[in-house]
């Protein structure tokens, strides 16, 4: 088994919507007789164009607006839609049931593209999946990785395992030390060498421990951030593996798995 993030570019009434407000994310849940969206915009110019072509949906696609409100600086919207009706030439959800995916929602879209959580079961599934969704439109693979224990409540939440799973207990105990002393403050209220004294190291040493954290529960997030990037412009959603690359060359370089924590380096 492995979880699988990718994101996909095809013909999608809410897809259509981002690429004329890329600077808006839009979250989705669907149930197969509707859909709610949870749009988040910075401006309010963008929020209510968002709002003005939601009412215009309205006739065809029965979008109804079930709330607005502003948090921290940003306006958010919570639309319930139903585009299961509508003549789409390919919906998503068939093409991952067929090639057995099970999809871990919210989808999340922005700057044009669909981006989606998926779990996995075999390779060979794969590589179905990505000649379908070829034929459809743009497909990329942002992340991959197996999921050693099989299904488990982990497979489908962000969970402190996922997060936390991959690191020693000296790193975590590293990482916790610099966090507690205010390495992480600005401006830092303690240094690395103050911190090794507590722990009777040498820096070097804590230092080290602090670096493989730190490089760990980057690459840990970093799926989630990719999703969560709602600026085109952002590294994370634009410079990734190129989607218009040849399948076979695209499955090679896409097909990697990340080992399992019990063969990562535990010093």
């Amino acid at each position: 088994m492995f979880e699988l993030f990718l994101r996909l570019q095809h013909q999608c009434p809410y897809n259509e919507l981002s690429k004329k407000y890329p600077e808006a994310r839009i979250s989705t849940w669907c149930n197969s007789s509707a859909d709610i969206l949870e749009i988040e915009a910075t401006n309010l110019e963008t929020f209510e164009g968002i709002q003005k072509e939601l009412t215009a949906m309205s006739k065809e696609y029965s979008a109804k607006i079930l709330s607005k409100s502003m948090t921290q600086g940003r306006v958010q919207l919570i639309a319930k839609t139903c585009s299961c009706n509508v003549m789409i030439k390919t919906p998503t959800d068939e093409i991952f049931a067929k090639y057995d995916f099970m999809e871990v929602p919210p989808d999340v879209i922005t700057g044009g593209w669909e981006h989606y959580r998926l779990v996995g079961f075999e390779n060979s599934d794969l590589r179905g999946l990505l000649r379908h969704l070829d034929s459809v439109g743009k497909a990329e693979v942002l992340y991959k990785k197996t999921i050693p224990e099989g299904v488990t409540d982990d497979t489908f939440i962000v969970s402190l395992s996922s997060l936390f799973g991959a690191l020693t207990e000296k790193q975590l105990k590293a990482l916790v030390t610099a966090i507690e002393g205010g390495y992480y403050e600005i401006p830092k209220k303690v240094t690395t060498e103050d911190l090794a004294k507590r722990q009777r190291q040498p820096r070097t040493t804590f230092e080290e421990h602090i670096r493989k954290a730190e490089s760990k529960l980057v690459h840990a997030v970093a799926p989630f951030m990719m999703m969560y990037a709602k600026v085109p412009g952002n590294p994370l959603a634009v410079k990734t593996r190129a989607a218009g690359a040849p399948m076979g060359a695209r499955i090679m370089r896409q097909m990697a798995v990340i080992p399992p924590a019990s063969s990562r380096d535990h010093r």
